[in-house]
């Protein structure tokens, strides 16, 4: 079997990636909201109660921001904005660290909504998750059974380490009905979710015993694959987005410091080894930059044939930028840096719990090579 072998060059117009007038607005509006409502010390409040993170501020999010509604078509109950326009608002919300379910219920779960096989079926559940009433967890590197008796399909089968399980109230996952392979919606109501211990406490994780619990097909057997392969894109360009808003956070944070912080009667950024460290980490902020944007931006150019290279290319490249950048923000910040009390930590379990859920750069360059046919 010949293997198909992918552009590795970027295709379209490097113009998606510059900057416009309304998405600097967009950006300055959620770097407002965050200003004001998501406080490191915020964060830290928010992760140590119930549900793991704040009610408010979520609420928030979706009734003034309506950040779920961005990128679902206007016929839907959406803005009908791009891709492009959200990976703005996951760029600040992941500089911030914010621990609500922004990629798997507002991005995600609502996305695999929009591709329903029977739009007016979801239709009541799509407009509780836009305006933040309902959450959607999603798994879509794990499997279940459906069976259906008198009617009633129900779940059969266990999903673990479900980020935001303990919070949600309905999960999208990859499920077998008989020998199809379809995508399910399936109902957390009744669910027994057994919470995880997590290295990163701003994304809580859960196990769900989905045994019994009430199931519908989302998408049936004639598209299920290639729907699930557009939401796996798009939940890693989004997470590519968000680690190139950590970087370029950490960037921000660590030059401020060194700046501020004395040493033998100067500032610790004008030693040459510190500026050789700022550099890199500078360097790591605009590759991930380039590259995230980018990779959202092609999710809405339709048939880009380089849209799967693009998002593993951000995947690899982001993910990278994000953990290196931690660590040197730990580093430079010296004492400090390794106090519990400060935010270097946050992020850099952040980038570790991330690892864990979604693989890494290292699973993202295994699939730059296979689909470089390397």
């Amino acid at each position: 079997m010949t293997q198909q072998v992918r552009t590795i060059q970027p295709e379209a117009d490097p113009s998606i990636i510059l900057p416009s007038e309304e998405r600097e607005e967009l950006r300055s509006v959620i770097v407002g909201f965050v200003d004001r409502h998501a406080s490191h010390e915020a964060i830290r409040e928010s992760v140590e109660a119930d549900p793991g993170y704040s009610i408010a501020r979520w609420a928030t999010l979706n009734d003034e921001l309506q950040i779920a509604a961005l990128a679902v078509p206007e016929a839907l109950g959406g803005h009908g904005f791009g891709f492009g326009d959200l990976g703005v608002i996951l760029e600040e919300t992941g500089a911030a660290l914010l621990p609500e379910p922004i990629l798997a219920s507002g991005v995600v779960g609502c996305q695999a909504l929009v591709r329903a096989d029977d739009a007016t079926a979801v239709a009541d559940l799509l407009a509780d998750v836009l305006a933040g009433r309902s959450v959607v967890a999603t798994a879509l590197d794990q499997t279940v059974a459906l069976e259906t008796a008198d009617r009633t399909t129900v779940a059969r089968g266990f999903a673990e380490g479900v980020l935001w399980g303990t919070a949600a109230d309905h999960l999208v996952v990859v499920a077998t009905s008989g020998t199809d392979t379809v995508l399910a919606v399936i109902d957390l109501a009744q669910v027994p979710a057994t919470p995880r211990e997590v290295v990163d406490l701003t994304r809580r994780r859960a196990d769900l015993a989905l045994e019994g619990a009430p199931a519908r097909i989302l998408v049936g057997a004639d598209r299920s694959a290639q729907v699930l392969a557009e939401l796996r894109r798009i939940q890693a360009a989004s997470l590519a987005a968000e680690h190139a808003g950590i970087a370029s956070r950490l960037v921000d944070a660590t030059v401020e410091y060194v700046q501020q912080r004395q040493q033998f009667g100067r500032a610790i950024g004008s030693f040459q080894a510190v500026k050789h460290r700022l550099a890199d980490m500078l360097v790591d902020r605009e590759r991930a930059r380039a590259a995230a944007l980018y990779a959202m931006a092609v999710l809405d150019i339709e048939g880009a044939e380089d849209a799967e290279m693009a998002v593993a290319v951000a995947s690899a490249v982001c993910a990278d930028a994000a953990t290196r950048s931690a660590y040197e923000a730990i580093q430079l910040h010296g004492g400090i840096g390794f106090t519990w009390e400060h935010s270097a930590h946050f992020y850099l379990r952040r980038m570790l719990g991330d690892e864990g859920a979604f693989g890494g750069g290292r699973v993202a360059r295994r699939e730059i090579a296979e689909l470089a046919g390397v």
